[in-house]
């Protein structure tokens, strides 16, 4: 009766040490998901805030350079008026277009799926689903 009892206590040890070491092996895995998840995100907002402030940067010296000297160069040549008032619309008109037309381009779905890689995210569900 003694030996049932310290075999019965031994095997719920056994099994008490298992369970232990297999739920701090899936805790361990779970946190290393998470990490992965994190440095993941933080990846993509930091693709993010470098796209973004190039941008910034890029639309200062765009404003300086494309907009601002051509209407100065125009101001000042001894055009007649209505030639000067010609040239200043189709500036304009351009630099209104291009960047609205690049706009459209860079902001489009297709493009935020394929630079987020959602599209990739996407494809892997799928194919395990």
């Amino acid at each position: 009766m003694d030996f049932l009892k310290k075999f019965k206590e031994l095997l719920i040890d056994a099994t008490v040490g298992l369970v232990k070491q297999y739920q701090a092996k899936t805790l361990h895995l779970v946190k290393i998901e998470v990490l992965s998840v994190y440095i993941q995100g933080i990846q993509l907002l930091r693709r993010q805030a470098l796209i973004f402030t190039t941008l910034l940067f890029l639309v200062a010296v765009s404003a300086i350079a494309v907009v601002i000297v051509p209407f100065v160069l125009l101001i000042l040549v001894p055009w007649p008026r209505e030639v000067k008032f010609v040239l200043a619309l189709l500036i304009g008109t351009g630099d209104i277009c291009v960047p609205l037309l690049m706009l459209k381009y860079w902001l489009s779905e297709e493009k935020w799926m394929e630079f987020t890689k959602s599209n990739e995210l996407m494809d892997r569900l799928l194919k395990n689903g």
